[in-house]
């Protein structure tokens, strides 16, 4: 780096996937004032694995995960692959990063965008975006001290039939880093039952022989507990929670909120987005009954949700 260049204030965006994190960062990456990776940062995290020489077992990382060295590797890491236009982020994460023989040219892409930040900018704002993140906040709020949490919450049972679908999708959501360890899921069978989706909870081995609908169940509430017990730490100013109701119903004022919150204008590309939301990582479109189609299935989880449908303020009653 040719200078101290600072990520201030960044926006960080929490909650179970398929809770509503996806159509929020996208309408929030359209805002000129937040630079963004346009995509998960899986590809950061996994340099973090990397380079710290920590062994992967689950998503968990602590504050006593990051040390000055790391901080320096993984603020870098931010600095080269966050952009300013959409378009661009588009086409590094569906096309260029998805073809080994085309990495040259995002190398290319990242020493002009840090030569541009080096030359014209001496701090700058992000949005990031992964549902990693609710496993890692004080990791985070020790990364970037001044940061903003966006936690989304979303009905336990309409968000288990939605990671039941993305489950079920085919070639969508793996893991690799669960590659190698036996799954015998209950109601899944992709690439013969082999590949994990979604995040890995802390023992998350425990489910490799559970139904699939009990997977998600704890994947839901591992994500909320972790979130929950995570934003405990931080100050009411920095932190802002968001129901996928009335980010899906009601999203222009939602948006708009989030944008006072976290201090950026809700003008432009953002207030047109959040008056026509895009469609964000559906495998169906959805409602909010959908769910029932698995009622069956979804009423077996009701005994393991019930104490975290009552925290979030949901009922089963509904």
């Amino acid at each position: 780096m040719q200078k101290a260049l600072i990520i201030k204030k960044p926006v960080i965006i929490v909650g179970c996937p398929r809770s509503g994190t996806s159509l929020l960062f996208r309408i929030l990456s359209s805002s000129p004032y937040l630079w963004s990776l346009y995509r998960e940062s899986n590809d950061i995290w996994n340099a973090y694995f990397k380079h710290s020489g920590k062994k992967f077992n689950n998503e968990v990382l602590s504050e006593n995960d990051l040390n000055d060295e790391l901080k320096t590797f993984l603020i870098n890491q931010f600095h080269m692959n966050t952009l300013n236009y959409y378009y661009l982020g588009y086409i590094v994460r569906e096309y260029l990063l998805k073809n080994k023989p085309l990495n040259f040219t995002v190398d290319i892409i990242k020493k002009i965008n840090i030569a541009y930040k080096n030359i014209f900018l001496s701090d700058y704002r992000i949005v990031e975006k992964t549902p990693k993140n609710c496993f890692r906040i004080p990791f985070i709020n020790k990364l970037f001290s001044d940061c903003y949490f966006i936690f989304l919450k979303r009905d336990g049972r309409s968000n288990i039939n939605s990671l039941m679908e993305g489950w079920k999708a085919p070639g969508k959501y793996t893991r690799g880093q669960a590659a190698g360890i036996p799954l015998n899921i209950k109601g899944y069978s992709e690439n013969n039952g082999k590949s994990w989706k979604y995040v890995l909870p802390p023992g998350w081995e425990n489910y490799t022989n559970k139904t699939l609908e009990e997977v998600c169940a704890f994947q839901w509430v591992s994500s909320n507990a972790a979130a929950l017990n995570g934003l405990k730490k931080i100050d009411s100013e920095r932190r802002m929670t968001v129901s996928y109701e009335d980010l899906s119903c009601n999203t222009a004022e939602i948006i708009k909120s989030i944008c006072y919150f976290v201090d950026i204008p809700f003008d432009g590309e953002v207030k047109k987005l959040s008056y026509r939301p895009p469609l964000v990582n559906y495998v169906t479109k959805p409602h909010k009954d959908k769910w029932k189609k698995n009622i069956n299935l979804i009423q077996n989880t009701f005994p393991i949700i019930e104490p975290m449908m009552k925290e979030l303020d949901y009922s089963l009653s509904g």
